[in-house]
């Protein structure tokens, strides 16, 4: 709990410090709704938004729990649009965890995502997005930083621009193949996924988001996966990005906090 309360001192000097350089400016106009810079956090995947060409993203993520793991995990996002309304992408880390004396612990990979994502079309103030995300078992199990599980989910996106906000929801199923962690064998499920956000321009440079996302157990010994997530995009130059959320854990099966710092280069 420590590491994410000196990486909330962080996140909070880093919006002060973004909020210190803005000037005053007058009323941001309707915002874009497929805007690539302004992308959501946990739910970076199941958002709507499609990359301008390539977006190039690297994390430190701390995770507090869930009991009796901890772990610190560095990440690299990438994602690609080959072709008009279609993204490419791919991310995967390398961490370590901290466990009780009883279980191990250690370091090495996480399981590797990957995805793909088309846009629809759009209405005046709409845009839908479908997408298929892969997870390969890459991760070391025995460590705690993977399942040893393969899994496939499938998802509908949508963005809805308001007045002064871009307003986001998904769903989608997922099926989990029987894996393990830390020795324990876990029985595979199709679990259920549902999630909201709002994104809101503080300014032309600076956005708050909000999100809550929920999935249903993923394997039959674990928890449901509910996360309220709060964060910060602040473009620091045409191309360059400052990210930074805090996630709460509502339910057992999710982290109790976790604390994301990035920094993306979008071209």
């Amino acid at each position: 709990m420590k590491t994410v309360l000196r990486g909330t001192l962080v996140l909070a000097c880093v919006l002060v410090c973004a909020a210190s350089n803005i000037q005053a400016q007058t009323p941001t106009a309707q915002p874009q709704q497929m805007f690539g810079a302004d992308r959501l956090f946990q739910a970076f995947v199941e958002d709507a938004a499609i990359v301008p060409t390539q977006w190039w993203e690297g994390q430190i993520v701390f995770f507090d729990g869930p009991d009796p793991l901890d772990s610190t995990v560095a990440m690299v996002v990438a994602a690609i649009q080959p072709r008009q309304g279609l993204e490419f992408g791919g991310r995967v880390g390398f961490g370590n965890t901290d466990a009780p004396a009883s279980l191990p612990d250690g370091s090495g990979a996480t399981d590797l995502d990957l995805w793909g994502k088309w846009h629809l079309g759009s209405t005046t103030q709409s845009d839908f997005t479908v997408g298929l995300l892969l997870t390969i078992p890459t991760g070391d199990d025995t460590a705690g930083l993977g399942n040893d599980s393969f899994g496939a989910a499938i998802f509908g996106a949508l963005r809805h621009g308001l007045n002064n906000a871009i307003f986001t929801a998904h769903a989608g199923l997922r099926f989990n193949e029987d894996g393990m962690i830390l020795g324990i064998p876990l029985d595979g499920t199709t679990s259920g996924i549902v999630g909201v956000g709002i994104i809101v321009p503080l300014a032309d440079r600076l956005s708050v988001v909000g999100e809550a996302n929920v999935e249903s157990e993923r394997f039959e010994q674990l928890d449901s996966d509910f996360r309220l997530v709060g964060g910060v995009n602040w473009r620091t130059s045409n191309r360059g990005t400052l990210r930074g959320a805090l996630t709460l854990g509502i339910t057992d099966g999710a982290p109790d906090a976790q604390l994301i710092l990035g920094y993306a280069a979008i071209f």
